[in-house]
This record gives C-alpha cells, structure tokens and sequence, in this order.
C-alpha cells in the first residue's frame, strides 16, 4: 500500500462524502503525524485495511455535534430527532463511505475493507499501537475540527 496515494485519496474523499452525502462543505485544514492511531473524541469509527502483505487502520473522530449533524443530514431526519443507535449506524456508515471511497480512488481493488466499528461515548481512548504511527489529515466543518487518521 502505497501511503501518499491514499493519503491523497482520503483528503479528496472526505471532501467528496461530506459535499455529496451530507452537504456540507469541508475545508482541508492540515496533516500531522502522530505516534500511534488514537482516537479520543466524542465520536469515532473505525475501519482496517488488508492488502497483500500490509495492513492498517482507518479512523475518523469527531464531537457529537459535527457527527450528529452528519448523521442527519445523511438520513434525512433532523439531528435531535436520531435515536442514539441512529448515530452509531451513520457513524459506521460514515466511516464506510469514506474509506470506499478512498479505495476506489487510490484504485487499489486488492484492498480488503472490514467491517466498520463506531464508538460514542464522552470519555473514551481508542489506540492501535503501530511502528509506523498515524497520519492525522484534519478538515474544517462549521469551525470544527473533523479528523481522518491513517496507519500502515
């Protein structure tokens, strides 16, 4: 797996999903590099890759305001209406959307997706402990951070 390819392809991913499947307009704040994939936001879903001979972890995180707001305009239901499973499923499918969408533009169709996992909850730390650490590619929507974390 080639790390710059799909970095590129999440960044336009992610911009892609949020304007398509949510109508919201995201800006492309930044990348940094981080020792391990962790997240630690109020909202976060997870999906792992295996290629050949690579794996890795895609991550999004995110407060519960952005993540509702996503949800809902997914859905088509207002976000104080979304019973607590209806974000966990949007979550999920968030996280879907965007790493299919990352694979399908890196044009890596060896690249097997798992299942996604969503987390929600106020006080939690997820962490997949890694040689390489994390890419964290940060968007900007409604002046709040949205994050997409890479490790290969």
């Amino acid at each position: 797996m080639d790390k710059e390819i799909l970095i590129s392809a999440l960044q336009a991913t992610v911009t892609e999903v949020m304007g398509t499947m949510a109508w919201a307009e995201v800006g492309f704040a930044g990348q940094e590099h981080s020792n391990s994939l962790t997240l630690n936001q109020e909202v976060g879903g997870l999906i792992r890759l295996r290629g050949e001979s690579e794996e890795g972890l895609v991550g999004i995180a995110c407060n519960k305001r952005i993540a509702s707001e996503l949800v809902s305009r997914i859905v088509g239901l207002p976000a104080e209406e979304l019973l607590p499973e209806d974000l966990i499923d949007g979550v999920a499918e968030l996280a879907n959307m965007i790493c299919g969408g990352m694979k399908t533009k890196a044009e890596m169709k060896q690249l097997e997706l798992s299942p996604p996992v969503a987390i929600v909850g106020s006080d939690y730390t997820a962490e997949w402990k890694t040689i390489g650490g994390a890419e964290v590619l940060t968007f900007l929507l409604e002046g709040e951070n949205f994050q997409v974390h890479l490790s290969l």
